[in-house]
């Protein structure tokens, strides 16, 4: 009995090349998800700066993250106050990404700034209820004012609604490429 490979090979090669494409997709996914998880992040930090100069807050949640990781691993000790500045945004930018990028793979395709709004409300629970009291890096929300409290709701309030938005654009533009001098000189951009 013979075995018709022609017919096989045109088989397998569509799943080889959905599977490509599949994995693109998700490597694309993960990529944006992460690039919009470190701008939600970044734009956390304005809302507890202002926090703290209005005197709502002592320090960021980033900032006691630092620290707590600085005395736990023993390490800056003799590094200044850039030292640790620079430190605790990286660590938050690299939560962000890493947030960010399990929004993308989880949500897939559905998207919208309302999912968006429940992701950052559900990192503030994972985050400000669960994983920094469990670790001692800082107080529980019900030890804290009601003014800590809103500040850290807003502030994960605002990384989902801009890792959604974000992570949502980059996949609407998928024909972001080098372009012609022409082609950008004549494109809206702002």
């Amino acid at each position: 009995m013979r075995v018709n490979r022609g017919n096989s090979r045109r088989c397998v090669a569509p799943r080889r090349s959905q599977i490509r494409s599949m994995a693109d997709s998700v490597r694309a996914r993960s990529v944006y998800g992460a690039l919009a998880g470190v701008i939600g992040a970044a734009c956390m930090t304005p809302v507890r700066l202002m926090a703290r100069r209005r005197g709502v807050i002592d320090k960021t949640v980033s900032q006691t993250a630092e620290e707590w990781l600085a005395a736990h691993a023993r390490a800056g000790r003799a590094r200044g106050p850039a030292f640790h500045h620079a430190l605790d945004q990286a660590l938050h930018l690299g939560y962000g990404a890493a947030l960010g990028a399990a929004f993308a793979l989880a949500l897939g395709r559905r998207r919208g700034l309302a999912r968006g709004l429940v992701f950052g409300l559900g990192t503030w629970l994972l985050g400000s209820w669960a994983l920094m009291p469990a670790a001692r890096v800082n107080r529980p929300p019900w030890r804290k004012s009601a003014g800590e409290n809103l500040v850290d709701l807003v502030a994960h309030g605002l990384f989902g609604l801009v890792t959604a938005l974000v992570s949502e654009e980059m996949t609407r533009q998928p024909g972001h490429r080098p372009s012609s001098d022409l082609r950008r000189y004549l494109a809206r951009s702002g």
